[in-house]
């Protein structure tokens, strides 16, 4: 008897939607109605079973048009966001080739120069010979530099570029979105489907710009960032603005102006990928990983040979002199800060450096130091000196001198200067201090011969060379761009599926009437079911009374 029940509920269930849709297709020919579907499926259960066949009801509530655009747009957005990824990588991966020879080539020949004239040739005077190839690799770095910031910019450009596009598409859907609210249907009912058409091809391409979400209700149209703010909202609208910095000029981000605050306020992660998300992605991660790698080996290099220079004694028995000036990290200090010391960082330890950026914040009378490149927190030295506070950590001193409030935050940013401002300081005339003792008369090659070999130490992270770290991140970008090559024709297929997909609504109202009337029909059978289930259901009850 349940089963009997079950199924004949089921079924008005099922004709009732059925019949309110083509209803609703019958009384709005010219709209497209965003309504439920219905799909009803026979299933037969097991012979164990003591149920009978029933029908089950399957609704889906969003217009199946509706899902497969927004599932193709999905799509589209992972399509743009890998292929201007693998633009960009390539650029990266074209700077990181033609520059391997910084740390293996230039820097092998420095060493063998050293070996040649002063280990076994024991010409301890001024040399031209290791000077020339301490200014080559000098000259190369700061050539790797130019060509960094090259790249740094051309991502600005772009993006700022792009703020451009999706705000003229953003201004182009909002006036057509007024056009369809406002449009006289009754009057002109065919002409209403080719602003909706146009509309959606706008919607297809500011999404694959900043990737979007549609909702639509009765009266309503709505577009908003992943879930964030509302970029279109029926007769409203929100323009994006591209953000930069006074200080860095290859800074960009994007925002927009909060009408109720009247401030500009950054949204960088509501647009986590499509192409203006995959930019200001690129940009904050493989370009700063990128700067942060190269300036790590950089001074791991340029400080393993200041530290044994200085230790040695040139051909009148002087000690020698540091060979490179090194930049020291840059902080910068967060705009909501309540308070303003003096603060600033230094190099104490260039071995233990890493090549990551780093957030140092003070909350509840505790600092924290995070590295930025996988985000893992620091356990830093944490002393005071003369009043003064010194937060020692990976190889770096924080200084800040004056009071620090509840909740300030700093940036240290350890290689932002060091591949621009790497300085050779042996002048002209001054002869090099390769020898360990300061008889002049019995020079000793030791100190030479070491830094002979230094090239093969494991400099980087104590675990590395300084050719194996630089040869790592170069097929890391390599490894990523292969991949992402892979993946995409994938994805640009299932966009070609999806499209196809769709379902065209049928326009002939003489076929809906005749859908209406099976469904009315078989509407009637459920419920003329039902009644005999509900009599013989009456009668089993007035046997046992």
């Amino acid at each position: 008897m349940s089963s009997i029940l079950n199924a004949a509920i089921a079924g008005i269930n099922a004709m009732k939607i059925m019949i309110d849709n083509t209803v609703n297709k019958i009384n709005n020919p010219a709209e497209k109605i965003s309504g439920k579907r219905v799909i009803l499926e026979n299933t037969i259960q097991n012979s164990d079973s003591n149920t009978n066949t029933k029908v089950k009801v399957k609704e889906i509530y969003d217009n199946y048009n509706d899902f497969i655009t927004e599932e193709k747009r999905k799509t589209e957005v992972q399509v743009q966001d890998e292929q201007t990824k693998i633009e960009q990588l390539l650029k990266l991966e074209d700077l990181l080739c033609e520059k391997s020879n910084i740390f293996n080539i230039l820097i092998n020949d420095l060493y063998e120069q050293i070996e040649k004239d002063i280990v076994v040739g024991q010409k301890n005077i001024i040399n031209e010979n290791i000077k020339n190839k301490l200014s080559n690799i000098v000259l190369a770095i700061q050539d790797f530099d130019k060509k960094l910031k090259f790249l740094e910019k051309d991502i600005k450009e772009s993006v700022i570029n792009n703020i451009e596009k999706v705000n003229s598409l953003i201004n182009e859907i909002h006036e057509i979105t007024i056009d369809i609210r406002y449009f006289p249907v009754l009057k002109l009912p065919n002409r209403v489907d080719s602003l909706i058409d146009k509309r959606d091809n706008l919607v297809d391409e500011l999404n694959d710009l900043i990737g979007v979400k549609v909702v639509k209700g009765n009266d309503s149209y709505k577009l908003y960032l992943n879930n964030g703010i509302s970029i279109i909202d029926n007769n409203q609208k929100q323009n994006l603005i591209p953000l930069t910095s006074k200080s860095d000029d290859r800074y960009i981000s994007v925002g927009y102006i909060d009408n109720n605050d009247k401030i500009a306020k950054k949204i960088e992660d509501m647009i986590p990928s499509a192409t203006l998300g995959a930019l200001l992605k690129f940009r904050r991660e493989e370009l700063t990983d990128a700067r942060n790698k190269i300036g790590q080996l950089t001074i791991n290099f340029a400080d393993s040979i200041n530290s044994y220079h200085t230790l040695g004694y040139d051909m009148f028995g002087h000690v020698g002199k540091e060979i490179f000036k090194i930049s020291q990290p840059e902080v910068i200090s967060s705009s909501s800060n309540h308070s303003s010391p003096t603060i600033s960082a230094k190099w104490v330890s260039t071995s233990n450096a890493k090549d990551t950026d780093y957030i140092i914040y003070f909350k509840n009378n505790n600092w924290t130091v995070i590295r930025l490149i996988d985000h893992t927190q620091v356990e830093p030295n944490i002393r005071t000196e003369n009043n003064n506070l010194l937060i020692t950590f990976d190889g770096i001193e924080f200084l800040i001198q004056g009071e620090n409030s509840d909740g300030d935050i700093y940036m240290i940013k350890p290689y932002s200067k060091t591949l621009e401002q790497l300085e050779l300081l042996i002048d002209k005339n001054q002869p090099f201090a390769f020898s360990s003792t300061d008889d002049v008369n019995y020079p000793n090659r030791n100190n030479a011969m070491i830094m002979n070999k230094f090239h093969k130490d494991l400099l980087v992270d104590h675990k590395e060379t300084l050719d194996e770290a630089y040869q790592k991140f170069s097929k890391s970008i390599a490894y990523k761009c292969n991949e992402l090559e892979e993946e995409i024709p994938f994805k640009k297929n299932m966009v070609n599926i999806l499209k196809d997909k769709k379902l065209s609504m049928s326009n002939n109202v003489e076929q809906d009437y005749q859908d209406l009337n099976y469904q009315q029909e078989c509407y009637l059978a459920n419920v003329k079911v039902l009644q005999i289930a509900e009599n013989i259901f009456n009668e089993i009850i007035d046997c046992f009374s």
